[in-house]
């Protein structure tokens, strides 16, 4: 799984700069987003009705009333809201040209926004390709027209290291692999949508036709973006991934904000945790007559890969949302999911 932004509509924007809509681009940036502070809310309504009253024909007024309304929202943008101001401090010098008022953003800002839309369309492949052995019924872990790493060099054999194309090369599963059981599940990759990548040849690679015509774009997109600073030439994710030196702890404890795990402050200070480890042996006689009374938790620990994220390995092992929705809507009293929604 590849995160893609926030507010979940950062790849809208990727959508937009691969058909060279830059004006489109910048209104997804600035319009109103869930759950924002009304001062954010209020400055992004007054600049999606910047041209109200406005005759849209009349050229000259047009440019004249988002200048002004560009150097008024500008000033109410919050401090962290760094493309908004961009946007918004170019077209107030230069209003109507989204191009370059996109192009304000910073380099890695933008380029963002493209591998939002990548880790999109990777997220949508990947769970087609997971579904494709509960669908047909088959126990074939790798089927023919996969795609595996054949060459994956890093930086010090001249590779790219953790991400980019440089010192990669796939090759596509064929039947001899498969009777052979030359690979595991573990050695299939997906591509994340670029001008330089292969694509598998089974109905994987007709989904990533689907979901691209479904945005208007195609394969073709990728290879004449208009903005000349960003390259889109595409990567390789594995599609699953075995953690290593995986580890874990059975905890017992009373409050349940304390930590499970000593923070670099309370090492510094020499403080200790106020639970019992309850993993040995030894101490389950201690867990049977305390479960009752104390809160049971799990200190897990594992090492994973680049481009993968403990959230998602966490949500698959716990079978729980990681969301931030779900997350706030937990409370710390009684069975927490039996409190979701209640609070106030």
């Amino acid at each position: 799984m590849q995160r893609f932004g926030k507010f979940h509509d950062t790849h809208l924007v990727g959508v937009a700069v691969l058909k060279g809509d830059f004006e489109k681009a910048c209104d997804i940036i600035m319009r109103t987003k869930e759950k924002e502070n009304e001062q954010s809310v209020s400055t992004r309504n007054k600049w999606s009705n910047r041209f109200d009253g406005i005759n849209v024909e009349d050229h000259d007024a047009v440019r004249e009333a988002e200048m002004k309304c560009a150097k008024i929202v500008m000033r109410e943008l919050g401090r962290f809201m760094n493309c908004e101001t961009s946007i918004v401090s170019s077209l107030s010098r230069n209003p109507l040209d989204y191009k370059k008022a996109f192009g304000s953003i910073s380099k890695h800002m933008r380029s963002m926004f493209l591998h939002a839309y990548q880790s999109y369309i990777w997220n949508k492949a990947a769970s087609h390709r997971i579904g494709m052995a509960i669908t047909d019924g088959s126990d074939k872990e790798v089927r023919v027209g996969d795609l595996v790493l054949v060459e994956d060099k890093g930086l010090e054999d001249g590779g790219n290291g953790t991400s980019g194309l440089k010192g990669k090369a796939v090759k596509e599963v064929s039947q001899d692999d498969v009777e052979m059981c030359k690979y595991s599940i573990t050695d299939v990759v997906l591509p994340l949508a670029g001008s330089k990548i292969e694509y598998p040849s089974d109905s994987t690679g007709d989904v990533y036709e689907d979901l691209l015509a479904n945005d208007g774009l195609t394969k073709e997109s990728f290879d004449n973006v208009l903005d000349r600073e960003l390259a889109v030439g595409g990567d390789y994710r594995k599609v699953l991934c075995k953690p290593l030196d995986v580890d874990f702890e059975i905890k017992l404890y009373n409050d349940p904000t304390q930590p499970l795990v000593k923070t670099d402050l309370m090492e510094v200070t020499n403080a200790s945790l106020d639970c019992v480890d309850v993993t040995a042996d030894e101490n389950e006689r201690l867990a049977e007559k305390s479960k009752d009374q104390m809160i049971v938790g799990m200190v897990i620990g594992f090492t994973l890969p680049p481009s993968a994220y403990a959230t998602i390995a966490l949500r698959e092992l716990t079978r729980r949302p990681t969301s931030a929705q779900y997350q706030t809507e937990l409370l710390l009293e009684g069975d927490c999911e039996a409190n979701l929604g209640k609070s106030s």
